[in-house]
């Protein structure tokens, strides 16, 4: 289980010496020295190679690793490392402490400084009770996330606690001194690609991705959360396989029956059978008995963000079940949507380099790969991720500060009329809008635009936080193996084509696990989500938890939101039964719930 702990120092003043303090009994990893101390949280996954290259014992410890390895290559060592981790370096003779996050997140980082020190921990939670640190809520924050608009990875929901972004690397020489950076990129803004020759990408893939699913296995008794997409049951088929073939005992499957029309029933049993695992099927009511949307609320206090996840009391549950079978390490197909698949917006470079054959390509196999009227997938790829940005991208050109501020005055119009009732802080939102507004042409093409937003989205941030903070409250460790820096790596940079081979989306797997699979129509298996049965759960379950909470006093108190405005809105959406204006509720009603339990 990860320690809940908190690292302060001032070496720019009194020393190298990280003070550690922690709940659990369970502090980071430490190496102290004269002049320098390390703290390590998380897992090494070169740690051979590193001792290797810095002539070190084969036992030594990981945060004494990550010294050696900072006395090596100074700023340059996040670069050296690979795994999940948090790293703290305080170094008395350059007078600066350096913070580390592993490459795409897994594990949080957050800080803040108070007293003239600064304070480092894996848990907003744990900061926030460090002696200096304020817990004022950042409301401007609050504000932007009830409007779906999350603008700077840095920021919290605490205005004093601040995230540093996976990839990233901080310095800082003193209070108000610091500086952070990206240390790991797959494709920069600017060089020449380093495309994986298509050839080569199969077998470089199968490679990298059986190695991520065996550091997953390295932490103990696992279970998987196996659902009938090829996501998890790529990730399962190689775990067994790792294990020791079909029949091996060492992989506990956990399957969430959803009700209707998402039900995947039918590939999750014959996986699970087809490989030898123990399954065990759980129905959607069976593991949220009574109303899910007021289980979810429950959730509340001990995440750092409001949660994204409507679905956490059903796998909280199943992770529940897991470790009381003796699992210890949950793997999922968490990250599969994300690197296997496409972005529309590649439409909109096909378009800008007129080649119309692969454009109907593309949008044959975006048809075929999801549950999506035909016409709405016309106007997905030809509109929306098409024409539009294409347009956008010209008008900028031609008119680049006109149509800007164009764009900026379009998005301060839809901000709420509830939304901020103070003159102030209704100025600040407006201000953070307007700096928000990206840039039209982007610096490379559409498609690593919209790429790059899974490395440096807030909200993929904060997804991740959402479940390392209830693998800590569990005693479990999740593991995703499609977000592996190596893996995410040769994806990011595999073309396009490459991974629509056969005609549909996720062609890097889909032909390997059609074969391994026949009969379940893996070849032709298309894009599920439990989508009609969120929208049935919200039209039926947010009045009735409306009428119990409609004055939203936590927000309300705040001054984001004016109650009798939001009251008119939800009055309208459950006259109309409109789904969007509902879940507009519901998101509401989340995030009051998250402030309430935090005020």
């Amino acid at each position: 289980m990860a320690a809940r702990w908190v690292a302060t120092v001032a070496p720019w003043e009194s020393g190298a010496r990280l003070d550690i303090r922690d709940s659990t009994a369970r502090s980071p990893l430490v190496s102290t020295t004269a002049h320098m101390s390390v703290a390590f949280d998380g897992s090494l996954y070169n740690r051979a190679d590193l001792a290797r290259q810095l002539a070190a014992a084969v036992d030594v410890g990981d945060a004494a690793l990550v010294r050696l390895a900072y006395e090596r290559w100074g700023l340059d060592v996040a670069k050296h490392l690979k795994g999940v981790f948090a790293a703290c370096i305080a170094d008395a003779v350059q007078r600066r402490l350096v913070i580390a996050r592993d490459r795409l997140g897994t594990y949080p980082v957050f800080y803040a400084e108070a007293n003239g020190r600064f304070a480092v921990s894996t848990s907003v939670h744990a900061l926030r009770e460090e002696p200096g640190v304020s817990r004022a809520f950042n409301l401007e924050v609050i504000a932007d996330h009830i409007s779906h608009r999350w603008t700077d990875q840095s920021e919290t929901f605490f205005a004093a606690i601040r995230r540093l972004p996976p990839g990233h690397i901080l310095v800082s020489s003193g209070p108000g001194r610091s500086s952070i950076s990206r240390y790991w990129d797959p494709v920069p803004d600017r060089g020449p690609i380093e495309w994986v020759p298509p050839e080569h990408v199969e077998e470089e893939f199968e490679k990298r991705f059986a190695h991520a699913v065996e550091r997953a296995l390295d932490g103990g008794p696992a279970a998987i959360f196996l659902s009938g997409g090829l996501d998890s049951i790529s990730v399962a088929a190689i775990a067994v396989d790792i294990l020791g073939g079909i029949g091996s005992r060492g992989l506990y499957a956990l399957s969430l029956g959803f009700p209707g029309d998402d039900s995947e029933e039918f590939e999750q049993r014959a996986v699970a059978k087809s490989l030898g695992l123990e399954q065990e099927f759980v129905p959607f009511y069976d593991a949220v008995p009574g109303r899910m949307l007021e289980a979810t609320l429950a959730h509340m206090r001990e995440q750092p963000a409001p949660l994204l996840n409507p679905w956490t009391p059903a796998y909280t549950n199943l992770a529940k079940r897991a470790r009381r079978a003796g699992a210890r390490v949950i793997l999922s197909g968490n990250g599969g949507d994300e690197w296997l698949g496409v972005s529309p917006f590649l439409s909109a470079d096909l378009m800008r380099d007129l080649d119309v054959r692969a454009l109907v390509r593309f949008f044959a196999n975006y048809r075929r790969s999801c549950h999506i009227p035909t016409p709405r997938v016309l106007r997905t790829i030809f509109w929306q991720f098409g024409l539009r940005p294409l347009g956008s991208s010209l008008l900028e050109r031609v008119a680049p500060h006109a149509w800007t501020a164009s764009r900026a005055r379009r998005s301060v119009r839809a901000l709420q009329p509830w939304l901020a009732p103070d003159p102030t802080l209704r100025a600040n939102i407006v201000a953070r809008v307007e700096r928000s507004i990206p840039p039209a042409n982007p610096p490379r093409s559409f498609y690593f635009r919209d790429i790059r937003q899974m490395m440096e989205h807030p909200l993929v941030a904060m997804e991740l936080e959402e479940m390392f903070e209830m693998g800590r409250r569990l005693g479990l460790r999740y593991a995703n193996p499609y977000w592996d820096g190596d893996v995410v790596d040769i994806l990011y940079r595999t073309p396009p084509h490459v991974l629509l081979a056969g005609g549909r989306s996720k062609g890097v797997v889909r032909a390997t696990m059609a074969r391994r699979f026949p009969g379940l129509g893996l070849d032709r298996q298309r894009k599920r989500g439990a989508t009609t049965f969120f929208a049935s759960v919200v039209a039926s379950q947010v009045p009735d938890l409306w009428r119990s909470n409609q004055d939203l006093p936590a927000l309300a108190g705040l001054g984001i939101v004016d109650p009798h405005g939001v009251r008119r809105m939800a009055v309208r959406a459950f006259e109309t039964r409109d789904l969007h204006d509902l879940v507009r509720v519901w998101y509401l009603m989340n995030t009051e719930a998250w402030v309430a339990a935090h005020a």
